[in-house]
């Protein structure tokens, strides 16, 4: 591998270490960003330099990995690239288990990783004067206002965190922005008109006996654009046809669909009966909106909620299209059936308060309470994207503001929470695409799993549990 001269100069230095970094060598690679920073630590090859550090490290100890990231966003505090790299690794360091290795250090990214190991520890007070610690001496990384907003909310503390929050967007941008936890902005929405749903035609599977889509007690509801119908929705439909154990009606949502997404729906329907069908067809121009189109698909599904709700008077289970069922779902709905929803929670994931609820699976029952739930959810999402703020995770910040905020002065809908075990940790895969996953689990997600070990599209047939694959 080229190394670079003694006399190099920085740029064919940096050039060495990217080259080391992509050829798998990451402990050249870190060596020579080291060397690079010793010799020019504020040239212009030291953010690129930070960030490759940042890059190597962060799977080992992701508060190094932080401190090169915060280096990287001083020399160019106007990148949003290392702005969000920066907010990500704040938001996620520091486990319950790292108090001591933290406590006493007075720099920024130690103190915050202090904060967030004492919050995962249960030290809500210890963890406060962290991050006012922090902020109070370093009042120019604005990030630790997320996370003081975020453990504000935690403790209903609603209005402080909402101020919290408006700072932290005014300064950065980004999630917060589009994060609101104050009552009274959510029983503004409350008030306002009725927001503008979606514009989409339905087609409801029909046969000849009457039976069809419309008599089943359950609809299965998933949303997605053309690119996510043709890699998920096999094989999210077939789990549902075949491992859910439910008695459904399956409803598909397409937002733009092209040729190939209308035979892919046309095929499953074929393979598993017309009749039992419903699909939606929603165009949009969605080319304002540039990258953060995939904000719009994830969001659009609750735009139209209520109104299939009340159209349907029956319950709905809303999945993620990326989702196997990969076992009998009926004892998990059984647990939330006296419930308005049901969704999923996962405690350690409580520091930020968008993943305070998963959009990933929402059993919601045709109730006043649901209604309600949902009714402001869509209300709190349209207000962002009519402002020109489709931000990733907006709708997950919309049902947390609404289970936060939202009923604060009436009674709140009834809700049961899901474990975050109902997700399989593993998958295992053979070469003729069969799987075997864990038993206790409800649902496979790419996503919900940390990415996974494979591409759900790639999994072709259930074969059993990753017990039996060991036993064999």
């Amino acid at each position: 591998m080229p190394r670079p001269t003694p006399n190099a100069t920085p740029q064919a230095a940096l050039q060495a270490a990217l080259d080391a970094e992509r050829a798998g060598n990451r402990e050249t690679a870190r060596t020579l960003c080291l060397r690079l920073l010793e010799q020019a630590p504020t040239g212009p090859q030291a953010p690129a330099a930070h960030d490759a550090l940042a890059r190597i490290l962060v799977g080992q100890d992701m508060a190094a990995a932080a401190d090169h990231a915060l280096a990287a966003w001083r020399l160019t505090p106007a990148d949003p690239t290392r702005r969000s790299n920066l907010w990500q690794l704040l938001t996620h360091l520091g486990e319950a288990g790292e108090v001591a290795r933290f406590q006493g250090r007075e720099d920024c990214v130690g103190l915050v990783a202090l904060g967030n190991a004492l919050r995962r520890d249960g030290q809500a007070l210890r963890a406060e004067r962290a991050y006012r610690r922090a902020l109070e001496l370093y009042p120019e990384v604005s990030f630790t206002l997320s996370r003081l907003a975020c453990l504000c909310a935690e403790q209903h503390r609603l209005e402080e965190a909402d101020a919290l929050f408006a700072q932290a967007a005014e300064r950065h941008g980004g999630r917060d922005t589009v994060t609101r936890t104050d009552p009274a902005f959510l029983a503004a929405l409350r008030a306002a008109p009725p927001p503008a749903g979606i514009r989409a035609t339905i087609q409801e599977g029909k046969c000849q006996e009457g039976t069809g889509a419309a008599s089943r007690p359950l609809v299965v509801y998933a949303c997605c654009d053309a690119v996510y119908a043709r890699k998920f929705l096999p094989t999210m439909v077939r789990s549902i046809a075949e491992d859910s154990g439910l008695d459904c009606a399956i409803a598909l949502h397409l937002v733009n669909p092209d040729a190939e997404a209308e035979a892919t729906v046309a095929a499953l329907a074929a393979a598993h009966g017309a009749d039992r069908f419903i699909i939606l067809r929603e165009v949009i121009d969605l080319s304002p909106l540039g990258d953060n189109a995939k904000t719009y698909y994830a969001c659009s599904r609750f735009l139209v909620l209520p109104d299939l709700l009340i159209r349907w008077q029956r319950p709905v289970l809303m999945l993620d299209v990326d989702l196997l069922a990969i076992r009998d779902l009926n004892p998990l709905l059984a647990t939330s059936a006296r419930s308005d929803l049901g969704m999923m929670s996962h405690a350690l994931k409580r520091l930020d308060i968008w993943s305070l609820l998963y959009a990933d699976v929402l059993h919601i029952r045709p109730t006043t309470g649901a209604l309600r739930f949902l009714d402001l959810t869509r209300r709190y999402i349209r207000h962002f994207l009519d402002r020109g703020l489709p931000l990733w995770f907006l709708d997950q910040a919309a049902l947390a503001a609404v289970h936060l905020a939202g009923f604060t002065a009436e009674a709140a809908p009834r809700l049961t929470i899901y474990p975050a075990d109902i997700h399989s940790s593993t998958v295992m895969v053979d070469g003729e695409g069969r799987y075997w996953t864990d038993d206790s689990a409800y649902f496979y997600s790419v996503r919900a799993t940390g990415g996974g070990q494979h591409a759900v599209h790639r999994l072709k047939r259930r074969a059993g549990t990753t017990a039996d694959m060991k036993q064999g």
